[in-house]
């Protein structure tokens, strides 16, 4: 049975229902007890923020993102402003709230001009900002904040003058104080079991542990296989001709690939500024309608830094791709637990398009599935699509989107490792392990 979110039903009991079940939804401290409350900050949580903003009044102010228009959302190609406001208000704000009013009366209000263009710099303060949360400073536990200081224009307006706005700005610069270099990473090093437990999500373990039906994944059965051109010869003829396209740019050293292992109790070699410029720019293009959308801009901020402390904090190896000038323009990261591989990817600009790197990183994940032998790896699994359109692109190389699909992908069984063994590292507790399993299995906590 699909898992049914009360305020799809009746939005008055939204604000019960999220007080109930996140009493403080603000930043996901690696430092929580509970692992997988870093999943709040998904693309419902964040919708939910921005539609029911109003619904309640808390008695003290917050922050919520409403748009400058009202008749934004419905048509984004008709508004040219790329601006949205941020007003203080006794409204609440579900995601995240600000620790401080901008003015002293928290019956005034005021409001802050976003700009949805997405520069180097606003990225290296967003990456500044979320490693302190990450870090677990709770003085930047706040997404919200993050975003207005850093993409508003509040320091040239009267109450950029006041107390709080100066001290939002006081620590912008602090974090960028304590940024290190672009390629550093700043990952926590989570332990091997923590990683495991932080995959099971992306695998879809809620259906395969009975606990709730998923979205369709798109999947392609490599079992009967020899070689990747077994595949290829039965793909549609343009399809054949762009996979040949990709593997010769690759082959002409239009960019690089460099095999990165993901390894226990180690920051994830993919934690680094250089890494979320990427994650950050891949969901901007995907959630973004056109420059004017700032709604979608929003969300694509949000998910983005969802993604990124997702595929941070999981296990695999990561496939980095950069460009002849050393810039990372494409992540592919890759999970295998039982007799599936798992497949996701993050590309940054249009040099990764126009060079195919995802057609390619398809290609070599299949590639490498085959090479494993049909008893090792039978199933390939790019998981569940964001748009019908791109469910059709998967399905013109194979990859069928199937309704029941853990009757093909068979997850059961360890994950896999570089050297064929489960690394110890020092803080692996197998038993917590199977225990956490279980209780995650138990509470329906897989997303």
């Amino acid at each position: 049975m699909e898992k049914v979110r009360p305020w799809r039903k009746d939005p008055s009991v939204a604000v019960e229902w999220f007080q109930s079940t996140v009493p403080q939804p603000t930043f996901p401290s690696p430092k929580l007890a509970t692992r997988d409350a870093a999943m709040i900050w998904r693309k419902d949580a964040w919708a939910l923020t921005l539609a029911l903003v109003f619904l309640a009044e808390m008695g003290r102010p917050s922050w919520a993102f409403v748009p400058s228009n009202r008749a934004f959302h419905h048509h984004p190609a008709q508004h040219h402003d790329r601006t949205a406001t941020v007003a203080t208000d006794r409204a609440t704000s579900f995601v995240s709230r600000l620790p401080f009013p901008l003015e002293a009366s928290s019956s005034s209000s005021s409001s802050v001009t976003l700009s949805t263009e997405l520069t180097d710099d606003k990225v290296t303060q967003l990456f500044a900002w979320v490693s302190r949360a990450f870090a677990g400073d709770d003085d930047y536990n706040n997404l919200m904040l993050a975003i207005a200081v850093i993409f508003g224009d509040l320091g040239s307006t009267p109450q950029g003058n006041s107390a709080p706005a100066k001290m939002a700005q006081q620590m912008k610069e602090r974090a960028l104080e304590q940024l290190r270099d672009e390629e550093d990473l700043m990952g926590e090093a989570f332990a091997t079991d923590d990683r495991e437990i932080a995959s099971l999500g992306a695998m879809g373990a809620a259906q395969w542990t009975g606990q709730f039906k998923t979205r369709p994944h798109a999947l392609l059965d490599v079992s009967n296989l020899t070689c990747a051109q077994d595949w290829v010869s039965t793909l549609p003829r343009g399809c054949k001709r762009t996979l040949k396209r990709a593997v010769a740019l690759a082959e002409q050293g239009n960019f690089t690939i460099t095999h990165k292992p993901i390894v226990g109790s180690q920051p994830a070699p993919h934690s680094s500024l250089a890494h979320f410029r990427c994650v950050i720019a891949h969901e901007v293009r995907l959630l973004t309608y056109d420059e004017t959308d700032v709604q979608g801009f929003l969300d694509a901020l949000a998910e983005g830094v969802s993604r990124y402390m997702g595929t941070t904090r999981m296990a695999g190896d990561i496939y980095e791709y950069r460009s002849d000038d050393g810039n990372v323009i494409a992540i592919a990261h890759e999970v295998r637990k039982g007799k599936v591989i798992r497949g996701q990817w993050f590309y940054a600009n249009d040099y990764a398009s126009q060079n195919y790197v995802w057609f390619h990183s398809v290609y070599s994940l299949v590639e490498r599935s085959i090479q494993a032998g049909s008893d090792n790896v039978q199933v390939v699994d790019l998981g569940p699509s964001g748009s019908d359109s791109f469910s059709q692109l998967k399905s013109k190389y194979g990859f069928q989107s199937v309704d029941d699909w853990t009757r093909l992908a068979d997850y059961t069984g360890p994950f896999y490792y570089v050297n064929g063994t489960r690394p110890v590292d020092g803080t692996n507790r197998p038993a917590r392990y199977e225990q956490q399993l279980q209780d995650q299995a138990r509470f329906g906590r897989f997303f």
